[in-house]
Parts: structure tokens; sequence; C-alpha cells
């Protein structure tokens, strides 16, 4: 018996390996995951730089656990909603501060990005390079 319409023995086991290997999400933003510091500063000695560590989902510091939602993107500038707790007192498991935002990063590359954030009280602007992974 002869199909001439079905997909390839290699076509089909390649579709079968696609559905067969876990699929990791996908980075919210278009950079490199890492530690970023303001690009003014020295990656060895970011004293007075805001750390901006990016894991694929929200961004964290040494203080600071932001997390990311509504984000859209135009070309290579991505706007979103972000909310940020702080936690000023070492032994607290709860957020001294929440903070939210309306951020506007634009990619420069995958390692550097211009990040803008407001709010009714403030408003940033600050380029940020990446100096190392996690």
């Amino acid at each position: 018996m002869h199909f001439t319409n079905l997909v390839s023995p290699l076509a089909l086991a390649s579709l079968t390996t696609a559905f067969a290997t876990p699929v990791l999400a996908n980075d919210l933003l278009p950079i490199d995951q890492g530690r970023y510091v303001q690009s003014q500063h020295e990656c060895s000695d970011p004293k007075g730089s805001m750390l901006f560590i990016y894991d694929g989902e929200g961004v964290k510091s040494g203080k600071t656990s932001c997390t990311l939602s509504n984000v859209t993107h135009s070309g290579n500038v991505y706007q979103f909603d972000e909310s940020c707790a702080y936690y000023h007192r070492a032994w607290s498991i709860l957020p001294t501060t929440v903070t939210d935002y309306k951020s506007r990063l634009e990619v420069l590359n995958q390692r550097e990005f211009l990040l803008k954030r407001e709010n009714e009280n403030l408003e940033m602007t600050d380029q940020y390079r990446w100096c190392s992974a996690k």
C-alpha cells in the first residue's frame, strides 16, 4: 500500500521529538538573564548603582523583588506594569513597601537597555549593562 499525502517518517520523528521535549517558558524580555548595573558604574564596584537582576520572569535586587505583567512590545521597546516589593528589614518576610510602576524598556542589544520607570510620585530613566550571570 502506498500513501502519497502522509508526512515523511523523518518529519514525523522530528515532530514527535518536539512534543516529547519539555518546553521552557520564554523570557518576558529579550535580554540575557543575569546581573545588570547602571552604565556609569563598574561591575566590580556597583556602589550607588541600582542593581538589576533579571531571571526571565521578573527583576530582583538585594532587598527588592519585582513582578512584571501586561508585557507588550513594538519593535525593540517593551512596556509593562511592574510591582516592586521592598524589604527594608533583613528579618522581614513581608515587604515594607510595595510600589507599582509603568515601565518602558528599550533594548539596545541583548546586554544593554534603557529603563524608564514612572508612577505618580517618581520618574526614573537609567541605562543598564550586563555584568554577569546570576
